[in-house]
């Protein structure tokens, strides 16, 4: 595994999770593309099978040509809104363990050659190359930085999704994704002789967020709220009032419509993203629908939702605490959430887009309201470098350099190994 706080000085070796014991997955079938040999791995929760013989663990690691595995499925989007099954090729090594009674699929791969996936991943190859770059450059750091290590109790250095950043092989493997890794490797953003965690996400919706505000960690000098235009202040929108200006306004923005127009934003998406509005959505519930859903995903019951009243707002508009009112066997009855995540997690079937939203209620005399609409920016978290405002500044002819500085300021791009 990589390690917090260490600048390798060599391209390493790094272990990706493709397919995770919470995945609950039992099967799948994986193709060696090289000698085309074919086979199923399962389990039964206690013995793990290879093409129906019983084996302690498996380890696709040929020496004596280059390995591509295709692999069919794995999970993509895992708990959000556009989660589905797809089919994988990927290079490297495989390694597949029994763990907790299901399948645990770990890919060893080269650094460089991991990057690759990711930025065709998170995004379309027909990206401009400014734009590779850029999120190469930010996928690069944040992995190295291993701030977080969120899989560290399976001794993995990320897995393939969204929790941490998409990799989904080498189908949408590009000329021009391949020329930005040759052009940036071993490039990081430094900030005091350290790695950056540099943190990414869909679209700000116009302005990106102070990391603490998200994760509840220390303010972080480069992931500092930015707004996403020239030379303009940020305005105050942890002012109800202002931020129901602003929202209506639709500020001009690198992300926003003025810079890609929405009828062609689906030429740059990555191939699971869901075709939608990013910049500015709406989301609305019936009194039956919304009561149902906060009721079971809080776990606590109500007969009916009164009011939902933010009660602290981050810079850039993203509600990061709420107040849920309700009635309870005719009491009046509250439950407050304490993040942007549980936020987005309660207030949607799946996965909100963002919880930068206004809130209207349609009022009814002396009942709860019969409707909550949602009107929000952004798809994500909001910290760091926003995708598609760093799409249009590529499009407008911005450099790498003036992406990454914009985005993550106080760093310096580096080169830390050839």
């Amino acid at each position: 595994m990589l390690v917090k706080g260490q600048v390798p000085h060599q391209e390493p070796i790094v272990s990706i999770g493709l397919v995770l014991p919470v995945d609950k997955q039992t099967s799948i079938e994986i193709r060696d593309s090289v000698t085309n040999k074919d086979y199923r791995i399962e389990t039964n929760g206690e013995n793990l099978y290879k093409n129906g013989e019983i084996v302690p663990h498996i380890k696709f690691a040929p020496s004596t040509h280059h390995p591509i595995y295709s692999i069919n499925p794995i999970r993509a989007g895992r708990g959000f809104h556009w989660e589905k099954q797809i089919s994988i090729t990927v290079e490297g090594n495989l390694e597949i363990k029994n763990q907790d009674g299901f399948l645990f699929v770990i890919n060893h791969i080269p650094l460089e050659k991991y990057l690759a996936c990711v930025a065709t991943s998170e995004m379309s190859s027909e990206c401009p190359p400014a734009f590779l770059e850029s999120q190469t450059i930010a996928a690069r750091s944040w992995l190295l930085a291993a701030a977080e290590q969120k899989h560290a109790d399976l001794e993995i250095d990320a897995c393939n999704d969204d929790c941490c950043q998409r990799y989904q092989g080498m189908e949408n493997l590009s000329n021009s994704a391949i020329h930005a890794i040759e052009k940036t490797r071993g490039h990081v953003l430094i900030h005091n002789e350290n790695i950056c965690d540099t943190r990414y996400s869909k679209s700000c919706g116009g302005i990106s967020e102070n990391n603490e505000n998200v994760w509840h960690d220390k303010p972080k000098p480069y992931l500092r709220a930015v707004l996403d235009e020239k030379d303009t202040n940020i305005p105050n929108l942890k002012s109800e009032s202002d931020l129901k200006k602003w929202m209506n306004e639709l500020p001009k923005s690198y992300c926003g419509p003025e810079f890609i127009p929405e009828k062609d934003l689906n030429n740059y998406l990555g191939n699971v993203d869901k075709s939608g509005n990013y910049f500015r959505w709406n989301v609305s519930f019936s009194q039956e629908d919304i009561t149902k859903l906060i009721s079971e995903k809080t776990g606590k019951t109500f007969d009916s939702i009164l009011s939902l009243q933010p009660l602290e707002r981050g810079i850039s508009g993203r509600i990061i605490k709420i107040q849920i009112d309700g009635m309870e066997n005719g009491k009046a009855t509250h439950v407050i959430l304490k993040s942007e995540y549980e936020i987005r997690r309660v207030l949607h079937p799946n996965f909100l887009f963002s919880s930068a939203f206004i809130i209207a209620a349609n009022s009814t005399p002396n009942s709860p309201p019969s409707r909550f609409t949602f009107k929000g920016a952004g798809w994500g978290h909001g910290v760091g470098l926003c995708q598609i405002g760093a799409l249009g500044m590529a499009l407008k002819g911005r450099t790498t350099a003036n992406i990454l500085a914009h985005y993550f300021q106080s760093t310096e791009l580096r080169k830390i190994y050839s």
